[in-house]
Formats: C-alpha cells, sequence, structure tokens
C-alpha cells in the first residue's frame, strides 16, 4: 500500500477512534457506575401529565416516575393498561411525553384535547397508584405492558407547573460505555502509533537528506 495512502487511512483510523473514546467516555460520566438515565420536564399548559407505552415500556428495566409540584398540592401519580387509560382520558387536556433527549436529560411535552379530566379518582382500573402533598412517586416494571402513567391533582383541579422526572437504571449501560471508550482508545493509540511510524523522512526534494557512507579519494 502506497505510503500516502496509508498515511490517510491512519488519520481517519485515528478520528474515528478518538470520536468513540470521547462519545464511550461521555457516557460513562453521564450514567455513572449505577448507570442513571434521568430525563426531566415541567409542563406549562393546563391538564394531566401522560407517558404513554413507546416511552414508558421502551427500555426493558424498570422505570421510576416522579411527578413534583412547586406549589406543594395534592398530586396523583397512577399506572394502568393503556386501553383503559385511554378510555379516561378521553379527549381532556394533557400534555403527552412525546420525546426523550439524551445525554440532555430532557423531555418533550405535546399538548392536547381540551377540559376537565373526570373519573380518575373513581376508576378502578389502575394497576400501580401513588398519592401525596407536593411529590408522588412510582416505579413501573416491564413485562406488563403495554401500560400508560397519568399524573393528576387527584382532587379534578388542572395541574400546571408540575415538574416530571423519568429515570431508568441498569449498571450494564455504565459499563457498555466504558468498553466503547477503552476500545475507542486502543484504536486511536494503534493509528496514531503507525501515522508515527510512516511519517515522512529526511529533506525535501529540494534539500535531499545527505547519504552516508564512505568517503573515498
Amino acid at each position: 500500500m502506497p505510503a500516502a495512502v496509508r498515511r490517510v487511512l491512519g488519520v481517519v483510523v485515528l478520528v474515528l477512534g478518538g470520536a468513540l473514546a470521547i462519545f464511550g467516555a461521555w457516557n460513562a460520566v453521564s450514567l455513572g457506575p449505577s448507570g442513571e438515565a434521568r430525563f426531566s420536564v415541567t409542563s406549562k399548559d393546563p391538564g394531566a401529565l401522560v407517558v404513554q407505552p413507546d416511552i414508558l415500556n421502551s427500555v426493558g428495566v424498570p422505570v421510576r416516575i416522579t411527578a413534583r409540584r412547586g406549589d406543594g398540592g395534592g398530586v396523583r401519580l397512577v399506572v394502568a393498561p393503556s386501553t383503559d387509560a385511554r378510555a379516561i382520558l378521553a379527549r381532556s387536556a394533557v400534555s403527552t411525553v412525546s420525546g426523550v433527549h439524551f445525554p440532555a436529560g430532557t423531555l418533550d411535552l405535546r399538548a392536547s384535547g381540551v377540559g376537565a379530566l373526570t373519573g380518575i379518582s373513581t376508576a378502578d382500573v389502575w394497576r400501580l397508584s401513588a398519592k401525596d402533598a407536593g411529590t408522588a412517586q412510582l416505579v413501573v416494571n416491564q413485562g406488563r405492558g403495554p401500560e400508560t402513567a397519568v399524573v393528576t391533582s387527584g382532587d379534578g383541579t388542572a395541574l400546571r407547573g408540575v415538574t416530571m422526572t423519568l429515570t431508568w437504571a441498569d449498571s450494564a449501560w455504565f459499563f457498555d460505555a466504558l468498553a466503547v471508550a477503552v476500545i475507542g482508545s486502543i484504536v486511536a493509540a494503534f493509528a496514531l502509533g503507525d501515522l508515527w511510524n510512516t511519517r515522512p523522512q529526511g529533506g525535501s526534494p529540494m534539500h535531499p537528506r545527505p547519504r552516508r557512507g564512505r568517503v573515498t579519494t
């Protein structure tokens, strides 16, 4: 292989290895040894907050849902099979989690519907339920989906300014990220060594390097 082509390939491999190392290290730092990925959003529109199964059941590890109300009012957090939850939500005003951004740790909300949400307190479809003043929290295990989580005030009043946090944790994610960082570092190190060994030797064509040899007379 021509030396120039080998050097170009070496630069490409060096860049790719460095990118892998940075990506893996960044994810490892973001996740931490516990492999915890946390995402939050604060609602701006009045109405219940909803987490549908495409988010709630998207990862095969338990998800911890925390809903915090800044004014200290009542918060009720419930989980039910999606078909039952949809029937209760109907066309009422809700803000639905529509996107998850890693490593930014943010969630997107999409507002839809109008009118107050009724029937939350009297319905018997909820598999999980938590209610408290200021903050409510639930852990949803996987394997029972599709399920939907709903955050309300618990007394029929519209919610506003509620911060929802979704947290997934798997220590294997940390070690996977660490492995990517190590592999990227090794690849970059080998590429850098190869580039060093194939660097041009001697002077330029205009000023060639003097030849060494025996001087004869």
